[in-house]
């Protein structure tokens, strides 16, 4: 009896997102630190001294692991961080979001349904 988990393993080391809470390669993922005058940047390289909180490269992410003030908990900070040079990486370097619906579009037509009719 095979007792190992048929799901593949990805190469290399995995680590969650603050945000989603959804595990990845880290390679796949952008590394968070605090700088010395205790504000969240990127880390590019991947490599700066200290803790690190790992994230998707997609607003969504960066959205949820602000709402759910994530950074602080992550990086072992008491009280609020600085994350708006985060919000500028974003801004400059994350995907849009593909197919972004309008603001006044309602759940069916996003779910791709057509309106019934009440003839």
């Amino acid at each position: 009896m095979n007792t190992r988990s048929e799901t593949p393993t990805p190469a290399g080391p995995v680590r969650t997102c603050v945000g989603c809470r959804g595990r990845a390669p880290r390679s796949v993922l952008v590394r968070l630190v605090l700088d010395a005058a205790a504000r969240v940047v990127v880390d590019p390289g991947r490599s700066a001294p200290g803790r690190g909180a790992w994230l998707h490269p997609s607003r969504e992410c960066l959205n949820l692991a602000l709402r759910r003030r994530a950074f602080p908990r992550a990086l072992r900070v008491a009280g609020p961080v600085d994350t708006d040079a985060v919000g500028e990486w974003f801004d400059r370097n994350a995907p849009a979001a593909p197919d972004a619906p309008e603001e006044n579009e309602s759940s069916t037509k996003k779910a791709g349904w057509k309106p019934m009719g009440t003839r």
